[in-house]
């Protein structure tokens, strides 16, 4: 590979006199007039003189700082004059990085001069811009830069408002001063920081996009997808926190990562996932910074944010305004980046909205509970089952509206993928799904409120003000975990719709699967007949049948209530013996029972009950001929949607532009290694085609079938 001084770098004739004198070149001082903006960002000292790595920012002088200064690398507009790769030694081995980015730069025909930070090890690549970059292009090409070289710190050049680096001369404060390196006349070096002179045109930078796979998205799709996946950073007298009712109570690892030391090379990585942490548990400033008054936690997890290094692995302990500055700087950060994620499940019980969501869910269960007929029709399981899922969801998300497949929905309830479709088509006519095609993806549909148009709907009334309602969190464990054990008994392959033969008999179908399901929901007690043709809504005839052909396959048994029942005279609770008015025990002539109770064990002892036995599930679905059913349903959805994303990126890579573009590994031509680093792209696996040169659908499916393995 080129070493770095040997690549022929090509100063453009643009007619244009330099800003500055040749005979009279330095480097600091060309930085500070070239500097778009009007201000440094200058390191700040401590008591006893050592720099403290924390830049303030300062107006532009007219010498050159002493100490450690930075210069911004973009205007007040946000738009990058340099782009500046730091190659950071302490995350690895900088050279082969450094040799990956500069021949990007060589086949963009950008150029650039090399320099060493001060660090050990470490470089500074810049890069000039004849027309200043928009922040949108310099983000995407640090990001994708950072995904192959593993030692870019790529932050300040996502960062336009406060992104700055050393330039060439700036000391560092562990002593020493950035030096350059490549080219090594200074005279040569200044032309190519120069924007007049550097040569390095938009387009170069639009190349060097293409080699490292960094197109930027559309600013109207980027707005669209922040908007919708960041949640909103409240900023008031409470500092930067996210919405919602802050959860106090630390759970053990959370606890464990904030008192136990870090180790020497993870103190700002432990510090950053605490901080994250808390504030998805809703935590605002001054509950972080309380946390500064104990000395096990000054000691562990904020270790980083109550000392600094300066060289090596020794730390040097800050003083409490210091700490308390460092933290706060950090919390913004950590609050801005906890936005971006998905709710936990700890922290969205927390949440302002999570209380309307398990109201919406308890309402809606109640309904389709008081109208078990409805469910008891031939689609009556499956669009139950549909409405069941999207309860589950949406008490795991905190949102009603939801973008739900037709194939997770079928493997989420053991149903089919047509079926769910029709049965979502069917509660939106019911009222009880609303479509949002308008503003979501296909299959968005948002819960609804229950209301007295909903068909056959039957008002419950549930007390009044009587009694006080369970906390939040506890009512969504309980509808969770209901939810859960109604749709995993529905997905048994028992009780799929398996064709009879000659040595099977097909499974029980869906409608046993309902039977089964309010087995499996009260299995703390047995069922009679009456109870269950009154949950489902079944006839006693209907009941009686999936009940019998569960018996024979023993997924469900018979229990006979015989020895233990209540008194209905003297409330004698089940094993008591029974007592007379005046308390003593009740024994006449060997009668310890009175006529009620006996009339009430006699009457149970004649009324069958029925247990569920979850346990042979598979042995039934085994001796059924339908076991596997909803695994191999799972592997045929696998493969539509791999073949459905195959000639979508098939599409992409046909419309898109050609010149330019290689496909496959990319090295260098006079290069003898390969690296992991010289990969910026994966081979493109070429789609089936037929004679015509149309897509061969078919054999595009028989090669996926093939890599994916059989059940």
């Amino acid at each position: 590979m080129h070493g770095p001084s040997s690549a022929p770098i090509h100063i453009a004739h643009t007619g244009v006199p330099p800003l500055f004198d040749v005979a009279r070149v330095d480097l600091q001082s060309l930085f500070l007039e070239l500097s778009p903006r009007d201000s440094i960002r200058v390191d700040t000292r401590s008591g006893d003189g050592a720099w403290l790595h924390s830049y303030k920012a300062r107006p532009l002088p007219r010498a050159v700082p002493y100490g450690p200064y930075a210069i911004h690398l973009a205007d007040g507009q946000g738009r990058f004059r340099w782009m500046c790769f730091d190659l950071d030694s302490s995350k690895g081995d900088t050279g082969p990085d450094l040799a990956t980015l500069l021949r990007w730069l060589e086949e963009a025909g950008l150029t650039y001069v090399v320099a060493a930070s001060g660090s050990a090890g470490g470089r500074h690549v810049w890069v000039t811009a004849a027309t200043p970059l928009d922040a949108v292009l310099v983000a995407s090409l640090a990001k994708a830069a950072a995904l192959r070289l593993p030692t870019l710190d790529h932050g300040l050049l996502c960062n336009p408002a406060t992104g700055a680096v050393r330039p060439i001369g700036a000391a560092h404060r562990d002593g020493g001063r950035s030096q350059l390196q490549t080219p090594f006349d200074q005279e040569r070096a200044a032309a190519l920081l120069t924007p007049a002179t550097c040569g390095n045109v938009s387009d170069a930078f639009v190349r060097l996009a293409l080699i490292i796979d960094a197109v930027p998205a559309p600013p109207s799709v980027r707005v669209r997808m922040v908007r919708e996946h960041q949640v909103e950073v409240l900023d008031d007298e409470l500092g930067p926190r996210l919405p919602g009712t802050p959860n106090p109570v630390l759970d053990d690892e959370t606890y464990k990562l904030l008192t136990r030391r870090p180790a020497d090379d993870q103190v700002s990585e432990v510090l950053a996932s605490l901080l994250v942490k808390l504030a998805l548990r809703r935590w605002t400033w001054p509950m972080v910074e309380r946390l500064l008054s104990e000395r096990r936690h000054r000691e562990g997890a904020l270790l980083h944010a109550c000392t600094s290094t300066r060289r090596g692995p020794l730390r040097t302990l800050l003083t409490d305004t210091q700490a308390r500055e460092k933290l706060t700087r950090q919390w913004e950060r950590c609050v801005a980046y906890a936005a971006t994620l998905p709710l936990t499940e700890d922290s969205l019980e927390w949440t302002e909205t999570i209380s309307d969501v398990v109201a919406l869910v308890e309402q809606v269960q109640q309904a389709a509970d008081a109208m078990p007929e409805r469910w008891a029709t031939e689609s009556g399981p499956a669009d139950r089952a549909a409405l069941d899922l999207r309860c589950l969801l949406a008490l795991r998300s905190g949102t009603t509206v939801l973008a739900l497949d037709v194939r997770r929905a079928a493997l989420a309830t053991g149903h089919g993928r047509s079926t769910m479709h029709r049965a979502q088509a069917r509660l939106t006519l019911d009222s009880w799904l609303g479509a949002r095609t308008s503003d979501g993806p296909a299959g968005t549909h948002e819960l609804l409120p229950v209301t007295a148009s909903h068909p056959g709907f039957i008002l419950v009334a549930r007390g009044g003000t009587q009694g006080t309602p369970p906390p939040v969190g506890e009512r969504r464990a309980t509808l969770i975990s209901r939810l859960q054990t109604r749709l995993a008994a529905g997905q048994a392959d028992v009780f799929s719709y398996g064709r009879p033969t000659l040595s099977h008999a097909g499974g029980l179908g869906h409608h046993a699967g309902r039977v089964y399901q309010q087995l499996v929901e009260r299995a703390e007690r047995p069922l009679s007949l009456s109870e269950m043709c009154e949950l489902t809504g079944y006839a006693p005839r209907t009941a009686a049948k999936h009940l019998a052909r569960m018996r024979d396959v023993m997924v469900a048994t018979r229990a006979v209530m015989t020895v233990h029942h209540e008194c209905p005279t003297c409330q004698a609770a089940p094993g008591e013996r029974c007592r007379t008015a005046a308390g003593t025990v009740l024994r006449r002539r060997g009668v310890d029972q009175h006529m009620a109770r006996r009339t009430l064990a006699a009457d149970r002892s004649g009324t069958p009950y029925y247990r569920p036995r979850p346990g042979s599930l598979v042995a039934a679905a085994k001796v059924l001929g339908t076991y596997g059913r909803l695994a191999a349903r799972a592997r045929w959805y696998a493969v539509e949607i791999e073949l459905y994303r195959w000639w979508q990126q098939e599409e992409a890579w046909m419309r898109a532009p050609k010149q330019g573009i290689r496909t496959g590994i990319q090295t260098h031509d006079e290069q003898a290694a390969l690296t992991l680093t010289t990969l910026p792209r994966q081979p493109r696996r070429r789609y089936p085609r037929g004679a015509d040169g149309r897509g061969d659908h078919q054999a595009a499916k028989a090669r996926i079938e093939r890599r994916i393995a059989t059940a």
